[in-house]
């Protein structure tokens, strides 16, 4: 996936940092994102038609899109408060 044409920020996400699950959710595709990954940001896009949001993660040293509803009846609770479920996290072994 070419990533260079994505955002590099969201929100409080900064592409390049690692970020937390600090609560657990459930993404467009019905995937459970579990409290307590942690995973490296890479950047976003929107799709306005469909309030679709993709928040592309590094895990595992894979590029994974994370989809979303900005919508109340599917992830709007989740888009609206984000920092809620993601948390800037400080990786221990980084090397300045």
């Amino acid at each position: 996936m070419d990533t260079h044409k994505l955002k590099q920020t969201y929100r409080h996400l900064v592409a390049g940092k690692y970020y937390k699950v600090t609560k657990t959710f459930v993404d467009y595709d019905r995937i459970t994102r579990c409290k307590g990954d942690v995973w490296k940001f890479v950047g976003s896009s929107y799709l306005a038609y469909e309030d679709g949001l993709s928040l592309f993660f590094s895990i595992k040293g894979k590029v994974v899109q994370i989809r979303l509803q900005a919508i109340p009846e599917e992830q709007g609770h989740i888009t609206e408060h984000l920092e809620q479920y993601l948390a800037e996290h400080h990786p221990w072994w980084r090397f300045w």
